[in-house]
């Protein structure tokens, strides 16, 4: 009972412990809804204090917005207002400066029509058809058309012909020293890495100054960007067109003045060598060149240019020491190498001056109208030196496609510089130049065609023949032209085989062959040369009535054609002949033929000498020859006499000017007559057959061999 007494004790003291707690927590949670209807109390409060506040500030901040919004509105109002007064005014402030002119401040100009491109563009959209727009309108297009005229004026006061003799001195100085090169602004300069600067320097030649440019390339830019204008174009192409034709004008006519009766075809050959395989020589590498070459330009100077008065239907021409009778265009072709160097430097130069001026859009017409009038001046001038070769061709003066080499072959060497203009011309213009070219190649091969056709024709009149059998003038002038013709070796072969393509339908006429090749053709062109002589110098010399003047007037000539081939180098061009042999065994062998043939004349007095009739010989003493046998050795000896005294009379007057072959065939008259003569005389010269001996004997052997050694001197 004990146990259930103390454990009921801890249960009520337990429960009121639980009891106690519940009541604190039932205070808490009195004292806590207290504290919560007093927050909510001061919340409410706030709140509706919170919200009277909104509703008094909130106008003010939406006025404050408002008067906020009407001050940028009004400065706005007064930046466009501003901007509006300035428009409208622009053009009474620009238009005196305008109308002005550029003068020499290009950049304040080009910013007042920038102001009046602005005002037009403003105009065309908020006053379309307004007074104001008309104009600023008009405004702007007097700018545009004075800063036109103000370009126009640049050009003209800073562009000036090249003098002659400067643009002479650099396109001869090109030739010496083969370089020219274009400087960036257009201008022409010469360079060399051999001579001195100083040199190169004073062969330089500037278009327009660097300070002009510069205003030029503004007013390009411009014009052709804003205004989108054209004129400036057309007066750039117009101005530059007149000074490239008068710079060529007049280096035409100094040139012309300089070289008229002093050049020669041999000072053509250097005309227009570039990029040949020997570089041009100097006057005075030309005055230590060789004999040989020193006797081709006298030669040249004598009988090669100009015709003579003398002989119309001469092979070839021959120079008029006087210089009169020339043909001027003719002459002029000295002229025209010099003339194409200096169109083609120029196009170059032009080119990159115009690329440094002009906008690339307007590079293709305004270049093609810029040449037009220097390439028409360039072809009329070939044109005319073609239809002056082509007259002297029909007249039979073959020298003049000489004239046309030197011509050719600057456009062969030149052929790189020519496609650079090519490619900026029009088509019609390339064609231009181009059939001028095919025209130089068709003239001179078909002149060398027909001076072979002339050479196998050439008159047969005893009157044309040397009397005495030297060297025909036909064969001298032959071998003068090939040789002349050999310093354009390949420019002849491309010649003739443009003309052979021509005449063959069936070849492309732009076929090129490589590098030798010609100098093949004109090879077998000089062989078929020297078939049309042979031919016609063998029907010549049948003219002579005279047998050994035949052989004498056959071996001068074949005999000049060796030597003067061996002297020029052109046997070395022919290698073999259609038989095999070499060219110079050819002739070798015509002139052993001949001399052979020469030999014959001796023939009948030598019969006299011989003893192939002995009735008269005997054993017996000489004392006791018979009448008979006497009168046969007077006869013998009497025809021996006579018809050696009318070789010598006939042959003295003969000529071989060739100092080796004239002794050599004295020596074989001396070798075939003197043993015959010899032998005769040792065996009759003494015998008894006749008491007056002098008047038969006339010739000891010594005086027989002195006899024989005056033939063919007219002096002796």
């Amino acid at each position: 009972m004990e146990n259930i007494s103390i454990r009921k004790i801890a249960i009520e003291t337990k429960l009121k412990q639980e009891e106690d707690g519940l009541n604190q927590m039932k205070d808490s949670l009195s004292k806590s809804e207290q504290l919560t209807v007093g927050m909510i109390t001061i919340l409410t409060s706030m709140e509706s204090r919170l919200h009277k506040l909104e509703e008094a500030i909130t106008p003010v901040h939406q006025e404050t917005e408002h008067l906020t919004l009407l001050q940028e509105n009004i400065e706005k109002a007064s930046i466009v207002t501003d901007k509006l007064i300035s428009i409208h005014q622009i053009p009474e402030e620009e238009e005196e400066s305008v109308k002005r002119g550029p003068s020499d401040n290009i950049d304040s100009y080009l910013r007042s029509l920038e102001k009046l491109r602005k005002c037009v563009e403003f105009f065309k959209k908020s006053k379309p058809g307004s007074h104001d727009l008309d104009k600023c309108e008009s405004l702007f297009t007097e700018g545009a058309s004075l800063l036109n005229r103000e370009f126009r004026a640049i050009l003209v006061h800073h562009c000036k012909p090249i003098a002659p003799a400067k643009l002479h001195e650099i396109v001869t100085y090109h030739l010496d020293s083969d370089v020219i090169s274009l400087s960036s602004h257009g201008s022409l300069n010469s360079l060399t890495s051999t001579n001195s600067i100083d040199a190169a320097s004073e062969s330089t030649i500037e278009h327009i100054c660097e300070s002009a440019l510069d205003k030029l390339r503004l007013i390009a830019n411009w014009l052709s960007e804003v205004a989108c204008s054209k004129e400036f174009v057309e007066a750039y192409s117009q101005v530059r067109s007149d000074i490239c034709e008068r710079t060529l004008t007049g280096l035409k006519d100094h040139i012309h003045k300089a070289v008229t009766g002093t050049h020669t075809i041999s000072t053509l050959a250097g005309l227009s060598k570039k990029h040949n395989s020997m570089s041009i020589e100097t006057e005075n590498k030309k005055k230590q060149k060789s004999g040989k070459r020193r006797e081709l330009k006298r030669m040249s100077s004598s009988a090669l240019i100009q015709p003579s008065a003398g002989r119309k239907n001469s092979t070839v021409p021959s120079l008029d020491s006087t210089g009169m009778g020339i043909d001027e265009n003719l002459e002029r072709a000295h002229t025209f190498p010099l003339l194409c160097i200096a169109f083609v430097k120029l196009s170059q130069s032009e080119m990159e001056l115009m690329k440094s001026v002009l906008p690339s859009k307007y590079w293709s017409s305004a270049l093609s109208n810029l040449l037009q009038k220097s390439l028409i001046l360039i072809c009329g001038e070939g044109e005319k030196i073609i239809t002056v070769v082509k007259q002297y061709i029909s007249k039979n003066e073959y020298a003049s496609v000489l004239y046309a080499c030197p011509i050719v072959r600057h456009f062969r060497n030149m052929t790189a510089d020519y496609e650079i203009i090519f490619k900026e011309l029009p088509n019609s213009a390339r064609i231009k130049l181009k059939n001028l070219i095919s025209s130089f190649k068709e003239t001179g091969g078909k002149g060398l065609e027909e001076f072979t056709a002339s050479i196998k024709n050439d008159s047969d009149k005893q009157s044309n023949l040397p009397k005495d059998g030297t060297v025909h003038e036909l064969t001298s002038n032959t071998i003068i032209f090939m040789e002349h013709l050999m310093e354009y070796s390949e420019t002849a072969g491309d010649m003739l085989n443009y003309n052979n393509q021509n005449l063959d339908s069936s070849s492309s006429q732009s076929q090129e062959l490589g590098h030798g090749h010609y100098r093949t053709i004109l090879g077998s062109y000089i062989v078929k040369v020297l078939v049309a002589l042979r031919a016609n110098l063998e029907r010549k010399a049948k003219c002579y009535e005279s047998v050994a003047l035949q052989s004498i007037f056959l071996m001068n000539n074949y005999h000049h054609i060796l030597k003067s081939l061996e002297r020029s180098g052109l046997i070395e061009w022919i290698t073999t002949l259609e038989d095999g042999t070499t060219l110079e065994e050819h002739y070798k062998n015509l002139i052993t033929e001949q001399q052979k043939n020469y030999q014959k004349c001796w023939n009948k007095i030598t019969q006299n000498l011989t003893e192939e009739n002995k009735s008269y010989h005997s054993n017996l003493d000489e004392s006791k020859m018979s009448r008979g046998s006497r009168q046969i050795i007077k006869d013998r000896f009497k025809a021996f006499n006579t018809g050696f005294e009318e070789i010598q009379k006939i042959q003295q007057h003969y000529s071989i000017p060739n100092e080796q072959l004239r002794n050599n065939i004295r020596k074989e008259n001396i070798d075939f007559v003197v043993p015959l003569y010899e032998s005769f005389l040792q065996k009759h010269g003494n015998s008894q057959f006749t008491k007056n001996r002098d008047k038969y004997v006339k010739y000891s052997v010594q005086d027989l061999i002195s006899a024989l050694s005056t033939f063919f001197d007219i002096s002796a």
